[in-house]
């Protein structure tokens, strides 16, 4: 039979393992710099990711891990009576991996639809949390009126064999979702 002490013993190893993991998660990752501008004709969005690495998720890409950001923007037409519409929708990703032979990290960026190589971390983690100038929608296709452009970010989930997931459960916290972020704009004929 368990005895009470056993029980209290176990239970206080686990606080003590789970405690420090979840305060190794790190403060909670947002955007910033939220911005769209008009340029020829073109609404491009432009913000940047902050406090989306921690130190188990450098050591992860440096171990050559592939690691990947979803990017979700989109853009609704304000409306008073009745729900906002729809107007453009665009997912889009960032991803990284450390090449060991050549000692460099590859960065594909799918809205440019280009390949960075870059030799250090520091270099490789502002691309990854970087989106300039990303086209959304073309301004003929607005309507005069008000919008409001939503903006989030996340982790793509590290999917490991299912006897693993089990045995490595704080692969789980290298996990990051943003919330919504929104910017409301004005077009005028």
């Amino acid at each position: 039979m368990i005895s009470k002490l056993s029980v209290a013993g176990i239970a206080i190893i686990l606080l003590a393992v789970a405690l420090p993991l979840s305060a190794a998660q790190g403060v909670e990752a947002l955007i910033e710099g939220l911005q769209i501008e008009r340029e020829n004709g073109t609404f491009v969005v432009s913000f940047s990711v902050k406090n989306c690495f921690n130190t188990k998720m450098e050591e992860a890409i440096k171990a050559g891990v592939p690691t990947t950001f979803n990017f979700f923007v989109t853009l609704y037409k304000t409306r008073a009576l009745v729900w906002d519409k729809k107007i453009a929708s665009r997912k889009f990703r960032h991803r990284v991996i450390y090449d060991n032979l050549k000692q460099d990290f590859r960065i594909w960026l799918q809205e440019k639809e280009k390949e960075l190589r870059v030799a250090d971390l520091e270099e490789a983690k502002r691309s990854m949390q970087l989106v300039e100038r990303f086209p959304l929608i073309k301004g003929q296709k607005l309507e005069k009126g008000i919008y409001e452009l939503a903006v989030k970010a996340e982790l793509d989930p590290v999917k490991l064999p299912l006897r693993l997931e089990g045995i490595l459960f704080f692969v789980s916290l290298w996990d990051f979702e943003t919330d919504w972020y929104y910017r409301t704009i004005k077009v005028e004929p």
